[in-house]
């Protein structure tokens, strides 16, 4: 009975040693990888999911800005060490072959990955990069699925603004700023992270843009990885709208261009111009450039003010027409009268013209730009009703157009009027505008009397490509007649034909316009500069049916380039020459009288330098080539391949680098790499991807204008050029 009571309690003693040990080993070795059940937390907390931001759109739905979103993926060590183990592979062979799957998958080399899994001393889930872009986030998460390796994390780290077409609108664009949990930096595991607008449309459409925030609830182990749990909670974040402008890609970039130009030709410090739709309000292109721009960093350009519509100039004699046309409405000028225009003596000032005259017609006074000839015309007009007509035309007050910093420029009011103030507004002295004001007095000009509410806001539109705002144009008031309106279009027609404004003539097409030459105000005294002015120059066409109204100045140019008639003018003109020329205009028909005057402008996108300056040489072009000395190849050109040029018209063209081989990209929500594809198979994929294209030459894809792996939404138009 003893016996068998001892060998009892033997057995059992050794079952629970056995027992002890057993448990001991799982507690402790773990052999069958159970501790992350162990650690299960069963709560679900919530993760924050972060709204994709708003693109920013063209007229034509070309894109200009839109977003991409990075990740951040961290590795866990110790499941690294797990893996190796069930793969049967050793350590350092696993570490080689997660950093080629980064290596393959992402921007992240692999040397970075081995350093980062390879560090002592450090916990066991470690950072490899925050900069993991949403394609290359899917491709790896794949990547991992293929070799069973599941011991990683990823949160959302940051957003950042892709511009398709780099610095074109950079200040009417505006900038952003990032910010989280109410600091700006950069986003963490259950951040409210937004990117929010500082200046221009960024600002100015912030909200719409913006979206808003969703959450799901997630299922963590100790460890921060998820784990499968089921009906759990999800609330799905809303994209941010996508805002369309009325602006038009292409003319803003001829704008740009010319002003850029103008502003080393002429050497003036800053240069400004705004295209309008006399009969809409719309504006088409509001550029601006100054001297500080160049070799500016570009985030540093988007912060700038927008020139356009915050730069105050004196107008000088482009108001000359304003005030002529407030006589014609009167009717107290005879368009056959013969005005005294010798020197002007009146309230103690001599008023003179540069060129003595003696009689001039109201057209003449125009035509030559006479100050004694339009004070006189001024005189009979009278302060009150002068006063009453440059208000009614939108001077000294915002148009309320959606930008920021838009000055209402300097006008006084009539009862702070001096005995001399009625002569030098007439003729654009003491008084201050902006680019966009002169615009939009002369579309109501050109449209017949119509001031328009000049706006640069098209729609508003959802991520499927609904409407969910549109901006209609809106009369603020009739501030003239047709019949002084179109008076006043033939006097103004003849300044070009004829008069100061003949170096903005065109034979291909009907112009009216009116030349400006400022003295700038002397900074901390009375009187005006000898040695500074502002050039202006103030134009629409055709003038038997106006569609674009283009206003032109620049600060400071020297010496004889001072003359608004020979620097302001003569880039108007470069700019009407451009947007004709554009494929897509339909201003100036195709006709035989064109083709006389024009060549074929040839195809030079994918040459060579070399190439591209010999084609220009045969066929007699006059060039001028931007873009990075060390580059090579023509990425694009101005105008476009096959298209009609004037003889006399310079060409130009962008060089840069031959692109490499690009991965596919598989989500049909982004933008795929079209360059180095035929025409043929880059169109199949577009329609697949439901992408609308436009096609500029043939044969193999030089070019794209949305960069690859943009978020595309409905609508999107993506231009692509293409040559042999």
């Amino acid at each position: 009975m003893k016996a068998r009571f001892y060998v009892l309690f033997a057995l059992f003693a050794l079952v629970t040693l056995v027992w002890i040990a057993y448990l001991f080993s799982i507690q402790v070795f773990d052999p069958f990888n159970l501790s992350g059940a162990r650690l299960y937390r069963y709560t679900p907390t919530k993760e924050i999911l972060i709204p994709t931001r708003g693109s920013i759109m063209d007229v034509h739905g070309n894109l200009l800005v839109s977003s991409i979103s990075y990740y951040q993926i961290d590795i866990d060590r110790e499941a690294v060490k797990k893996w190796a183990e069930n793969k049967e592979i050793k350590l350092n062979d696993a570490h080689e072959l997660l950093a080629d799957l980064f290596a393959q998958n992402t921007s992240v080399s692999k040397d970075r990955v081995l350093a980062r899994l390879r560090m002592k001393n450090a916990p066991n889930s470690l950072p490899i990069s925050n900069r993991i872009k949403e394609m290359e986030l899917d491709k790896l998460l794949r990547a991992f699925t293929d070799k069973d390796f599941s011991g990683y994390t990823y949160v959302f780290s940051k957003m950042q603004r892709i511009y398709s077409k780099e610095n074109v609108a950079a200040p009417l664009l505006g900038s952003v700023t990032e910010v989280s949990d109410g600091t700006t930096g950069t986003a963490v595991s259950g951040a409210l992270y937004t990117l929010r607008g500082l200046n221009g449309i960024e600002s100015v459409k912030n909200k719409e843009l913006s979206g808003e925030y969703g959450w799901r609830e997630v299922v963590l182990d100790a460890y921060k990885r998820r784990v499968p749990y089921p009906n759990l909670k999800e609330k799905k974040p809303v994209p941010g709208r996508n805002v369309w402008l009325t602006i038009d890609s292409g003319i803003q970039e001829i704008v740009e261009a010319a002003l850029y130009e103008g502003l080393e030709e002429y050497g003036a410090k800053n240069g400004g111009a705004v295209v309008m739709d006399p009969n809409t309000g719309r504006v088409l292109a509001a550029a601006g450039a100054s001297v500080a721009d160049k070799d500016v960093d570009p985030n540093i350009l988007r912060t700038r003010m927008c020139i356009p519509v915050s730069f105050m100039f004196e107008p000088g004699s482009t108001l000359k027409g304003l005030t002529m046309l407030a006589a014609l409405e009167q009717k107290i000028v005879k368009p056959t009268e013969l005005i005294d225009c010798q020197t002007y003596r009146i309230a103690g000032r001599r008023i003179k013209d540069v060129h003595p005259y003696t009689q001039l017609t109201p057209r003449q006074i125009l035509m030559k730009s006479s100050n004694v000839g339009i004070s006189k015309v001024a005189q009979r007009i009278g302060a009150p009703k002068l006063y009453e007509k440059y208000i009614g035309l939108g001077f000294g007050q915002k148009s309320g157009i959606e930008l920021q910093g838009e000055s209402s420029g300097m006008f006084a009011r009539l009862d702070r009027w001096g005995k001399q103030t009625l002569h030098s507004v007439s003729f654009g002295q003491e008084i201050s505008i902006t680019a966009l004001q002169l615009a939009n007095a002369y579309s109501a000009v050109a449209n017949g009397g119509k001031l328009m509410k000049p706006f640069i806001i098209d729609s508003i539109r959802d991520d499927n490509g609904n409407i969910i705002e549109k901006t209609e144009p809106t009369v603020l008031r009739q501030v003239s007649t047709k019949a002084a309106t179109d008076t006043l279009k033939s006097y103004l027609q003849s300044v070009v034909e004829a008069g100061t404004g003949r170096n903005a003539m065109m034979k291909m097409i009907s112009i009216a316009g009116k030349t400006g030459t400022a003295q700038k105000k002397t900074e901390g005294a009375v009187g005006y500069s000898e040695g500074k002015h502002n050039a202006v120059f103030m134009g629409f066409f055709p003038v038997e049916k106006p569609q674009l109204v283009i206003s032109v100045f620049y600060d400071e140019p020297v010496g004889v380039y001072h003359y608004g008639s020979m620097s302001a003018a003569p880039t108007f003109k470069r700019i009407v020459e451009n947007i004709l020329f554009m494929p897509e205009c339909k201003i100036l028909p195709f006709n035989d009288k064109l083709l006389e005057n024009t060549h074929q402008m040839p195809n030079l996108q994918g040459k060579t330098i070399g190439q591209a300056i010999n084609i220009l040489k045969y066929h007699g072009f006059k060039y001028n080539i931007v873009g990075s000395d060390s580059a090579s190849i023509v990425i694009d050109q101005f105008p476009k391949p096959n298209v009609a040029v004037d003889k006399n018209h310079q060409i130009t063209i962008r060089i840069g680098h031959n692109d490499s081989e690009y991965p596919e990209i598989k989500n049909t929500d982004q933008m795929p790499y079209l360059r180095g594809m035929s025409l043929r198979k880059a169109m199949k994929l577009a329609a697949q991807r439901k992408i609308k294209l436009k096609i500029d030459g043939s044969g193999i894809v030089r070019n794209q204008s949305i960069p690859p792996g943009v978020k595309l939404s409905p609508g999107t138009v993506c231009i692509v050029e293409a040559s042999p």
